[in-house]
């Protein structure tokens, strides 16, 4: 081979490599490196393959992990809060309701009328007990609205509770 095929030779293999290495850079696939890149960066002190690929280092990341587990642990315990106060029939009464209900299943091979005749009592129980339920918050809504000495701002924020309140008989 001449030295002018060898020289064109050579410099079509350099445009191959810059035309990979462009293909590369405009791709949403992982990059690949070269030995030569990777033994220059782990010359530079890059301890992690992260690290090495311009992210966040081991110690970092750890940090970040930390971060991202005690913001889901005060969601979680928000979350539980929220439970705990959407819950409109106690845990004690709710859970005398559902050994009746329990009850009530167990009856029905037997006292199949009887059975349902003692769920429609049951379900009108709960329904009175949230009846009053309802009724005790919106009389504490009401509490204190009359007075002369009431400001706008208290109405305004009576109304926000108002709204709370009609969303969460809207939401059942």
């Amino acid at each position: 081979m001449s030295s002018t095929e060898a020289t064109r030779t050579d410099d079509m293999a350099t445009t191959d490599e810059m035309a990979t290495t462009d293909e590369e850079t405009t791709t949403d696939e992982p990059r690949t490196t070269d030995s030569r890149t990777t033994d220059d960066m782990q010359d530079r002190g890059a301890s992690s393959a992260a690290e090495r690929l311009g992210g966040p280092s081991e110690s970092e990341q750890r940090q970040d992990t930390t971060a991202r587990r005690a913001e889901t642990s005060a969601d979680d315990q928000a979350d539980t809060a929220a439970e705990q106060q959407a819950t409109l029939i106690p845990a004690d009464r709710a859970e005398s309701y559902n050994s009746r209900w329990n009850d009530l299943k167990g009856e029905f091979v037997d006292e199949p009328r009887g059975a349902v005749r003692g769920a429609n009592e049951l379900v009108g129980e709960v329904l009175d007990e949230l009846e009053e339920l309802f009724r005790r918050q919106r009389a504490d809504l009401e509490d204190g609205l009359e007075s002369d000495q009431t400001t706008t701002e208290d109405l305004r924020l009576a109304l926000g509770r108002y709204r709370s309140f009609f969303d969460r008989l809207l939401s059942f």
